[in-house]
């Protein structure tokens, strides 16, 4: 990433928010991209934590069931809430719900790269603000965006891909090694507070004996095996969390 450059001549986009863009981008409103359209209805008592189609709402998938009302390369947008905004890429036979906005791209124009670029939008800054907030269709459709040539839009797509993938993999990764430093943690404490090694020195103690209880072993010939009772009082808080 460090080796990207910019492009050699920018222009003025005309947009606020947009800035300059690349001289031979166009600046065009949604919706001369896409259609739009909020999805279908469908019942709770409809939707399976299994099944053969996968059901989308305004905050991604919400289960599964029988039918499908799409088929193909679609981004979906959260309709209603808080998320509303939320941008999805989603592939083959699914069922939209009312709660989803399908954006079906004009020929010409990738797929993965308009999703990219709503979520660059940030649309939730367009909602309108209420009990329940929510997205209209229509003030979506006529937000400018820039617009590079379909081989650009591949590339980027095929880019912003690769990254995502690299960076998953990194979290992936990171998680695991917080997972194996979190059992460290946990190891660390046990060898301590039972006497299996002594802080002072990083070593074992040089004696030891029996505790008498099974889950805690031997520990230091001069540590005392007491019941907790003798050590603390324990009370039940009255205080509500």
């Amino acid at each position: 990433m460090t080796a990207l450059q910019p492009y050699p001549v920018y222009k003025d986009s005309g947009v606020d928010w947009l800035g300059e863009v690349p001289e031979h981008w166009e600046v065009r409103r949604l919706k001369t991209l896409a259609h739009m359209q909020s999805g279908d209805t469908i019942t709770a008592m409809s939707i399976d934590e299994t099944g053969q189609h996968p059901v989308y709402g305004g905050n991604g998938l919400r289960g599964y069931t029988s039918s499908y009302t799409h088929d193909g390369d679609f981004v979906l947008i959260g309709r209603q809430g808080a998320l509303c905004g939320n941008v999805h890429l989603v592939r083959g036979r699914f069922w939209a719900s009312e709660h989803a906005v399908v954006a079906t791209l004009h020929v010409g124009h990738v797929p993965y790269w308009f999703g990219a670029l709503l979520r660059g939008m940030n649309l939730n800054q367009y909602s309108i603000a209420a009990a329940q907030p929510g997205l209209s269709v229509d003030r979506i459709l006529n937000l400018w965006a820039p617009v590079p040539p379909k081989l650009e839009q591949t590339a980027i797509a095929r880019f912003l891909d690769d990254a995502d993938r690299r960076i998953r993999r990194y979290i992936r990764a990171k998680e695991r090694l917080i997972d194996l430093l979190e059992e460290q943690r946990h190891a660390i404490i046990q060898e301590a507070v039972t006497g299996q090694i002594d802080v002072r020195t990083g070593q074992p103690y040089p004696a030891y004996k029996d505790s008498g209880v099974e889950w805690l072993g031997e520990v230091p010939e001069h540590w005392e095996v007491r019941r907790v009772a003798n050590i603390a009082e324990l009370r039940v808080s009255n205080v509500a969390l």
